[in-house]
C-alpha cells in the first residue's frame, strides 16, 4: 500500500534562433545581400554547400570608412553584438524524491519533494561593456564619492572645469554637447553596449507537494495539491521581460525571487454526480444524473519589483540601481487582501520604506522581496450539467459553467516605480497620483473579470 518514487532527469533546451538582424547592422556577416542579388521570396539567402559569400567591401567598410562608427558629431546606437557563448542550449537538471500511501481503496495521499537547477539560459541584461566601472574612474583621477568629482563627471566636455581638469575628447568628432562620463566610457561612440542571447542566466527551484486523490465512489471524485515552493533566478523571464539588474558589476547580487514565484498554491478539482433518490421514478428521474464540478485554485500574490533609485548613479557609471530597503519600516500602508481598502481615497505602499543610496552608491537590495507582494487573486470555477438519453442513438445535454462565482473584486496592482513620486490627493478627497496609489481607471487582466456564466445545450445523433 506504500509506493516510493524518485526520478533524475537532465534536458536540454532549445537554442536561441538566430533571425535576421537588419538596420544596416549586419556587415560582413555573410549574407547573401544586394550585392549578390535580391533571393525570390522563400528562397534561401545562401547554401551552405556554396559557402558564405561575403562583400568585401562591406566586410572591411568600418577599417576604410571611419565615417561609419561612429557618425561625427553624435552617440550612436550600438551595433548588433552577439556573445560568444550564443548557441549553447539551456539545460536543467530535474529531480523528485515521493511517498505515496494508500489510505482506503478509493483514498490515497502523496508528498513529493521536486527540484530543479537551470543553467546558461538566455540573460542579455547581465551584460552592459559599455558601463563605467569604479575602478576605471579611479585610473582617469576620479572618485564617485567625492562631490566634486560626481560634478565633474555630469559636466559638459566643454565646460571650464572638464578643459582645466586636462580631460580631452576620445576622438577628434566626440559630441561636446557630451558629458564626461559618457567620454569615460569603454566605447564613449555608443551609449549602452550589451549582447545578444548571453548564456548567463541560472534558475532554482525547490518544492514540497502534496496531494490527496479519491478515485470515483459514490459519485464522487476530487483531487486536492498544495505546493509549497520557492523560486529563485537570475535568468530573463518565460514571457521575455528582463530579470532587472541592480548591480552588472556584481552578479551574486543579482540572484533574487522570481516575479512568477508563488511559495503557497492550493488548487482543489471535483466532480459529484446525484445518485438515485428515493423510491418515486419521477423524483429520481428528475434528480439524478446531474453532475455537479469545480476546479479552486488558490495562491500567494506575486512579488511587486523594488522602487528604483533616484540617486542619478546612471550619469556616473552609466547604470541605473534601486533603492535600499529601510529596516524596521513596514512596507504597506493597508494589507492588500483585508478587503478594507478604499482606492479612491487610499494609498496602500510606504514610501519611508524606501531610500536612495548615498550619492555614487549601488544599491544593495534585491530586486523582489518574499513579503512583498500583489494581492492574491484566486479562481475559482462551477459548472452543472446533465445527458439525457432520448432513444439509444440520440441524446441531449445541457452545461452551465459560471467563472469567478463568488464575484470577487480584484485590484489593479499599485504604482510601485517611484517610491518619491508625490502622493497628490484632488479637494474632494480622492487619490489622483503617487506611489502606493492603485489606479481604479485601469482594469484587470482577462482572468479576473466579474462573475460570468454560460449555458450549453447539445443535441447529438
Amino acid at each position: 500500500k506504500t509506493v516510493v518514487r524518485a526520478g533524475l532527469a537532465i534536458s536540454y533546451g532549445q537554442v536561441t534562433q538566430f533571425n535576421y538582424i537588419g538596420g544596416g547592422q549586419s556587415l560582413g556577416m555573410g549574407f547573401n545581400s544586394l550585392s549578390f542579388g535580391t533571393p525570390a521570396y522563400g528562397e534561401a539567402a545562401l547554401l551552405m554547400q556554396n559557402g558564405l559569400s561575403y562583400n568585401m567591401a562591406d566586410l572591411l567598410g568600418a577599417s576604410y570608412d571611419p565615417g561609419i562608427r561612429p557618425t561625427p558629431g553624435q552617440t550612436n546606437s550600438p551595433p548588433s553584438n552577439v556573445d560568444r557563448g550564443a548557441g549553447r542550449p539551456p539545460r536543467i537538471a530535474n529531480w523528485n524524491l515521493s511517498v505515496q500511501r494508500e489510505i482506503t481503496r478509493d483514498l490515497s495521499v502523496e508528498a513529493a519533494y521536486v527540484g530543479n537547477r537551470g543553467v546558461w539560459f538566455k540573460a542579455n541584461s547581465l551584460v552592459d561593456y559599455n558601463a563605467v566601472s569604479e575602478d576605471r574612474l579611479k585610473s582617469f583621477g576620479l572618485d564617485i564619492h567625492k562631490a566634486a568629482d560626481r560634478t565633474l563627471l555630469t559636466s559638459r566636455m566643454d565646460s571650464p572645469a572638464v578643459i582645466a581638469a586636462g580631460f580631452k575628447t576620445p576622438y577628434a568628432a566626440f559630441p561636446m554637447s557630451s558629458t564626461l562620463a559618457q567620454a569615460l566610457r569603454p566605447y564613449p561612440q555608443f551609449g549602452g553596449l550589451g549582447t545578444l542571447w548571453a548564456p548567463l542566466g541560472n534558475n532554482w527551484y525547490d518544492s514540497l507537494q502534496a496531494k490527496v486523490t479519491k478515485r470515483v465512489s459514490h459519485g464522487l471524485d476530487f483531487t486536492v495539491a498544495y505546493t509549497w515552493s520557492k523560486t529563485l533566478t537570475t535568468v530573463e523571464g518565460h514571457d521575455g521581460a528582463a530579470v532587472p539588474v541592480n548591480d552588472v558589476f556584481n552578479r551574486r547580487n543579482q540572484k533574487t525571487i522570481s516575479y512568477l514565484d508563488q511559495p503557497h498554491v492550493f488548487v482543489a478539482g471535483f466532480t459529484y454526480q446525484v445518485p438515485k433518490i428515493g423510491a418515486a421514478k419521477w423524483v429520481s428521474a428528475v434528480a439524478r444524473g446531474w453532475t455537479l464540478g469545480g476546479v479552486m485554485r488558490y495562491g500567494s500574490g506575486t512579488p511587486i519589483r523594488i522602487p528604483a533609485s533616484n540617486n542619478a548613479l546612471s550619469s556616473l557609471l552609466q547604470r541605473s540601481t534601486f533603492a535600499n530597503r529601510v529596516p524596521g519600516e513596514p512596507l504597506f500602508l493597508k494589507d492588500l487582501n483585508c478587503h478594507c481598502i478604499d482606492p479612491n481615497k487610499e494609498f496602500v505602499l510606504n514610501p519611508k520604506a524606501w531610500s536612495d543610496p548615498a550619492p555614487g552608491e549601488w544599491g544593495y537590495s534585491a530586486v523582489y522581496y518574499g513579503d512583498y507582494r500583489t494581492q492574491r487573486r484566486p479562481s475559482e470555477q462551477l459548472s452543472l450539467g446533465r445527458v439525457f438519453r432520448i432513444t439509444e442513438r440520440m441524446r441531449a445535454s445541457i452545461r452551465a459553467e459560471f467563472f469567478n462565482v463568488f464575484n470577487r473584486t480584484y485590484m489593479v496592482d499599485p504604482d510601485s516605480g517611484n517610491f518619491q513620486a508625490t502622493q497628490s490627493v484632488a479637494a474632494n478627497g480622492k487619490v489622483i497620483s503617487g506611489f502606493g496609489r492603485i489606479n481604479t481607471g485601469a482594469t484587470t487582466t482577462q482572468d479576473f473579470m466579474p462573475r460570468s456564466g454560460q449555458v450549453v445545450l447539445r443535441f447529438q445523433f
